[in-house]
């Protein structure tokens, strides 16, 4: 059953897909995101793409306790460690003109399932049970967030596909409590939120 949160997510891994298609064979090894270079942050975002696969094969208990909003709060300096590392094993070892193909593979895997399911399922996350649609919308805003990452590293303009930047949107504003400024764009402001631009305004970032 397709439902908007897949509809924006496939969008945006055609896109992410596109991109990383591009990516020149000597530039995988770049700096691309924090301690990550380029084949680290796509490692990164293979696994994000690839959750909602993972997670509706995994059994569940109980209830929704998290929505796409609350999912987002946690502790990330406690978590962030962990998280590089991850992606740092991940790429350890694998050929990373490999990675355009193990992207792509995750997104079909995840968009299948997500498809058969339907929106309401209950699977199971890091943060507890939650719906698919819910969860699905945290997926298009990692992809969008990472994919930007992806295309500064390449020095490309930082642009998603527009229902997936609507939803991310959406997300970070319900974090921020408020809509974005008004002299903000829709891109300046997911990178502001998330911390890719520094600016005079102690409400941001909402999200590292």
């Amino acid at each position: 059953m397709a439902f908007p949160e897949i509809h924006a997510l496939a969008e945006e891994c055609a896109a992410t897909q596109s991109t990383l298609e591009s990516v020149p064979p000597d530039a995988w090894h770049r700096p691309a995101l924090g301690e990550w270079n380029l084949a680290q942050l796509v490692a990164h975002l293979v696994r994000a793409a690839g959750r909602v696969a993972a997670y509706l094969g995994t059994p569940v208990e109980g209830d929704p306790v998290v929505d796409r909003v609350a999912y987002w709060r946690f502790d990330a300096d406690a978590e962030a460690p962990a998280i590089a590392q991850r992606a740092v094993s991940e790429a350890a070892g694998v050929d990373p003109v490999t990675f355009p193909q193990r992207f792509a593979a995750a997104t079909q895997a995840s968009l299948a399932a997500a498809a058969d399911a339907g929106p309401d399922r209950v699977l199971t996350t890091i943060r507890g049970p939650m719906r698919l649609d819910e969860y699905t919308a945290t997926r298009v805003l990692e992809v969008v967030v990472h994919h930007m990452d992806v295309r500064v590293a390449l020095d490309l303009p930082p642009v998603s596909t527009p229902p997936a930047a609507r939803m991310t949107m959406d997300i970070l504003e319900s974090l921020l409590g408020e809509s974005r400024p008004r002299n903000m764009g829709r891109t300046r402001f997911i990178q502001a939120a998330t911390g890719r631009l520094a600016i005079d305004d102690p409400r941001f970032p909402v999200l590292r």
